[in-house]
């Protein structure tokens, strides 16, 4: 009687035993197996790496620079004075007119125009030395602050919690890499532990800095759910039209953006222009998306205090007016901060009432500032 009760504990320990370690080798299978789908690469843009970063401090929002002062006039070095002017005469012509198109459309290209500060007159100025943006001479910048420099590199990072047929949490995060006048920007989102996600949404932007901020030439867009990727979704701009993934061929648009792009380039256009973020202000943004291209229209909503890891700091809420998940790019809420050089701190996506992702920033922003001499290869050429 006590031999067959021994019996049956053995097996029943071995039964327990068995499935234990089954389970752990099917958790150390699927752990491999999206682990190794996480490292390989699927995207077609090649990866820029990242350069050393430290934490990114609270400060006076970045400005635009004033621009330089006009260069003065400098006679020969033969010290001879120049030829005087001929007196007008009756008989000379009279200078020619402006056409009416162009007089109209003058002030508006002085308001809308954004240069690049030029060296100084002064001939002490160095080449080296960082050549910060600034807008035109018809809108100087009275805030203070430092001069912005596009930076070798960013990055924020989130956590992230929301609702899909459950309470979900992940990690994200926002990156910024440039390369000279080349940049990448991603949006990493991963729901589920690290080591084993449940699934991931990646969003890619590369292309090239211009006086007026962020030109895409391509996107893509790539979902993990489980062991299933899908094709990434693409986007492919050139100078005159834009590419859809369905293949189809539209019209390119001035200032044009893709999913990705548009957090950096709202970021841009606030420190170009801080008073776009006064409550009540309405930013328009043209997005070249997946399956369709729209002009989203972004409303300030209000200034905000946020709690976070690095205290109680002030933010600008900015909402997309049309809350639709059409074209395969859903919505996001947006709260930049200025004293974090305007850096998305919170984004809200929303697919419906029900479902979201509410991604909050988890540490300080890192950052690695361009030096002086990459600051000034960098530079965008005047236009």
């Amino acid at each position: 009687m006590v031999e067959s009760r021994s019996r049956h504990w053995w097996l029943l320990l071995f039964i327990i035993l068995a499935v234990m370690g089954l389970h752990a080798w099917l958790t150390l299978s699927m752990a491999t197996l999206l682990n190794d789908m996480q490292a390989s690469d699927t995207s077609g843009i090649k990866r820029m790496e990242a350069t050393m970063m430290s934490e990114l401090k609270l400060s006076d929002p970045p400005v635009a620079a004033p621009p330089p002062p006009k260069p003065r006039a400098s006679r020969k070095a033969s010290g001879q004075r120049p030829p005087k002017s001929p007196s007008p005469s009756a008989s000379a012509p009279e200078p020619a007119l402006a056409r009416p198109e162009e007089s109209a459309s003058a002030p508006e290209q002085a308001e809308s125009s954004i240069t690049v500060a030029a060296s100084s007159s002064e001939p002490e100025s160095s080449a080296s030395e960082p050549i910060p943006l600034a807008l035109s001479a018809s809108e100087p910048s009275s805030a203070k602050g430092p001069p912005f420099v596009w930076p070798l590199a960013t990055r924020v990072s989130y956590k992230v919690r929301g609702y899909f047929r459950g309470d979900v949490h992940g990690q994200a995060r926002v990156e910024w890499v440039r390369q000279d006048m080349d940049y990448q920007v991603r949006v990493d989102t991963t729901i589920g532990p690290s080591f084993a996600p449940i699934g991931s949404w990646n969003l890619i932007s590369a292309g090239t800095i211009t006086p007026e901020g962020l030109s895409p030439k391509r996107f893509e867009q790539v979902n993990r759910l489980l062991i299933k990727t899908s094709p990434p979704r693409t986007v492919v701009f050139d100078p005159q039209n834009v590419v859809l993934d369905s293949g189809e061929k539209l019209q390119r648009t001035p200032g044009m953006q893709d999913a990705a792009s548009q957090f950096i380039q709202l970021a841009y256009q606030f420190i170009m222009q801080p008073d776009l973020l006064r409550p009540g202000n309405t930013i328009h943004i043209p997005l070249a998306l997946p399956k369709r291209v729209e002009t989203i229209a972004y409303d300030v909503i209000d200034e905000q205090m946020l709690d976070t890891p690095i205290g109680t700091i002030p933010t600008f809420h900015v909402k997309p007016r049309k809350m639709s998940a059409e074209g395969g790019v859903l919505p996001v809420e947006i709260w930049f901060a200025p004293g974090l050089q305007y850096l998305p701190v919170r984004i809200l996506v929303r697919a419906n009432e029900k479902t979201y992702m509410d991604l909050q920033m988890e540490r300080a922003p890192e950052q690695a500032p361009a030096d002086a001499a990459s600051a000034s290869a960098s530079a965008p050429p005047l236009p």
